[in-house]
């Protein structure tokens, strides 16, 4: 007669419980799969609800960008915001053509510079000028600040840079007549911008549409945006206007 080949109970046993905490671990991950993905849903559904809300949409792009077709651009968004230098000598492949092309378009046009902290503000602005010309578009300028570096909130010289990005403000406010409109994120304007510039319009990053002030111009709410042309996904950043299309209208006079 053929021994039959007796399992041990808790052998069994161990098996069974090893079998169901696999099943219970599968499970667990499947349900934070469909709990992300629909607390995902409802974010972006609540997200583009708020942008809904706002009429006035614009996205700012740089030689990142690819290659845009303003008209197309045109039929969904307002402004187009277009980089073209940053300190004292760097200019943006693209801003050249990019304003060329966008004048055919019926969308409204800026031009932005990045501030440095290490190059004097007459020459960050002289490069400016050089650059752009006569070709500064129709909105105010948009002038971008951010820490980096040794240049932070903890730097006891950071006063004296105040002071030059005011001094650059002032130059652009001043030759060009169009207004300037300072990006940073809301720690930088707190505690960088608005000492120095405390009546200036500001344009602000980081993502939150509400709980901002009317000197809040503008509210970047996507910095890793895209737009699809021709097939292609092209990153720009995507920002409202914090106000009423006849708010628009005179904040562009």
């Amino acid at each position: 007669m053929k021994r039959r080949d007796y399992q041990p109970i808790y052998d069994n046993t161990f098996r069974r419980r090893h079998r169901y905490r696999r099943w219970f671990v599968v499970l667990i991950l499947v349900l934070l799969v469909v709990g992300s993905g629909w607390g995902w849903y409802r974010w972006d559904a609540h997200q583009r609800a708020q942008v809904a809300s706002y009429p006035v949409r614009g996205v700012t792009v740089n030689q990142d960008s690819g290659y845009l077709d303003f008209q197309q651009l045109a039929k969904s968004e307002t402004f187009v915001y277009l980089q073209a230098t940053s300190g004292a000598t760097y200019t943006d492949d693209d801003f050249s053509d990019n304003y060329s092309r966008s004048q055919g378009a019926d969308i409204q046009v800026g031009v932005a510079h990045t501030f440095s902290f290490t190059t004097s503000a007459r020459r960050q602005f002289n490069h400016f000028k050089s650059t752009v010309k006569r070709n500064s578009g129709t909105l105010p300028i948009m002038v971008a600040v951010s820490y980096y570096g040794k240049y932070n909130s903890n730097n006891t010289e950071m006063a004296t840079q105040g002071q030059k990005l005011k001094t650059l403000v002032r130059l652009l406010s001043s030759h060009y007549h169009q207004g300037v409109v300072v990006f940073a994120s809301k720690s930088v304007l707190t505690q960088f911008v608005k000492p120095v510039l405390p009546n200036q319009d500001y344009w602000t990053a980081g993502g939150k549409l509400s709980g901002h002030s009317q000197q809040v111009k503008l509210i970047e709410y996507d910095a890793n945006g895209q737009v699809t042309q021709n097939g292609q996904n092209l990153p720009v950043a995507k920002s409202v206007f914090n106000g009423t299309r006849r708010d628009w209208h005179a904040f562009t006079k």
